[in-house]
């Protein structure tokens, strides 16, 4: 699998890691993910998972005034968004664990 598509997989534990410092607006959000060193985000895998993780009651939005453009949507974790974060991070750090472990070649797995 490319880091592309584990990327896509783990997009909704990126966006709400994403917003866990400030909120964000979509763009923004696909900016700090490329400063991580991530792959580009396409706007039809990020704001299909905005949406989703807002139904789900994870993050909720506002309309904000561009002072130069039109106004932005922007986006910002919920309490439940922080326990979710909490949950998803917890579950990352074990599936990379494991991952490690057998991957790790010393013929102990």
């Amino acid at each position: 699998m490319s880091t592309s598509a584990w990327q896509r997989v783990s997009l909704p534990l990126l966006v709400l890691g994403t917003l866990d410092g400030a909120p964000r607006h979509g763009y923004g959000i696909s900016q700090a993910l490329v400063a991580a060193g991530l792959q580009p985000v396409k706007g039809g895998q990020l704001y299909p998972t905005l949406v989703r993780l807002e139904d789900d009651g994870l993050v909720e939005s506002h309309w904000e005034e561009g002072g130069s453009g039109p106004a932005r949507k922007v986006y910002r974790l919920t309490s439940t968004g922080r326990d979710r974060l909490r949950e998803l991070r917890d579950e990352w750090s074990a599936f990379v664990a494991a991952v490690e472990h057998v991957t790790a070649g010393d013929g102990s797995h």
